[in-house]
């Protein structure tokens, strides 16, 4: 693989930032283990994202008020709020990883 200065880069190697000489930072984009369709759009699932659904849209549990579902991103909820929601018989909790 060439980089934009001409180099040649083997596949594993990550390129150097030009300006820096340093490796560059930029983050792999997470890959995407799924999707939920909902309301004629799909959203896609990334690692540590957490799926819940409520069989009572509006319920009340963990200081949240549930839609019937959303997906939250990784570490938006705390240990304690996902506790509470496993332990909830209206509420399903999905979590997504590899």
């Amino acid at each position: 693989m060439d980089t934009p200065e001409g180099k040649k880069i083997m596949e594993n190697e990550k390129p150097e930032d030009a300006k820096a000489g340093a490796p560059s930072k930029a983050k792999a984009p997470a890959k995407v283990f799924g999707h939920v369709l909902t309301k004629g759009h799909a959203i896609k699932l990334h690692e540590g994202d957490i799926v819940v659904t409520c069989s009572e849209p509006g319920f009340r549990r963990a200081g949240l008020e549930h839609p019937h579902m959303k997906v939250h991103s990784e570490g938006s909820l705390t240990e304690a709020q996902l506790k509470m929601l496993r332990a909830e018989p209206k509420i399903t909790v999905i979590e997504i990883g590899g």
